[in-house]
């Protein structure tokens, strides 16, 4: 079982704005809800939370009630547990306070593969943000980009969600 923030976060690198343009989701909360399991998706957003997951990510892990593992669960002062998720604004304050606790293996296989391949053109700033030819961008033009470099070798793809394959 794999939980949607866990695939987003662990193996794709990718932040809930990327996942809800993805999905096609209009509300920013939909899909915040969706990663901390207060709401189950409707069947055609499902469905494509299992094409992109490559069937990782399906309805029982919406169903079980465990905790993603990338949550931190918190004691509030009055008692209550709270869930923060690495792209939670409590959690992001901390970590631009400190960069180095933000790991490396972090990144995600797609997204090393594709730093690999435009070898020096994208990097990382210390405050997290990606950049391409020394301007920030997303993780799908990184992956775009590093798709055209690899095609102009004749060499397979990087698969990424909402990045089409090219074509000649």
């Amino acid at each position: 079982m794999t939980k949607l923030a866990d695939f987003i976060y662990f193996e794709m690198n990718m932040s809930p704005r990327e996942l809800r343009r993805i999905l096609g989701v209009k509300d920013r909360s939909t899909v915040w809800r969706y990663l901390t399991g207060k709401r189950i998706p409707q069947p055609r957003v499902l469905q494509k939370i299992y094409e992109i997951s490559g069937g990782r990510v399906t309805l029982e892990d919406f169903l079980d009630p465990a905790p993603p593992e990338c949550a931190e669960l918190i004691r509030l002062p009055d008692g209550q547990q709270k869930m923060l998720l690495p792209w939670s604004p409590e959690r992001t304050i901390r970590e631009q306070d400190h960069p180095e606790a933000v790991p490396e293996a972090r990144i995600s296989p797609p997204i090393k593969r594709a730093l690999e391949v435009l070898d020096g053109r994208g990097w990382f700033t210390p405050s997290g943000k990606v950049l391409l030819d020394g301007r920030v961008t997303d993780f799908k033009r990184l992956v775009q980009a590093a798709n055209e470099t690899l095609k102009a070798r004749g060499q397979d793809p990087i698969p990424y969600p909402g990045v089409a394959p090219l074509h000649d």
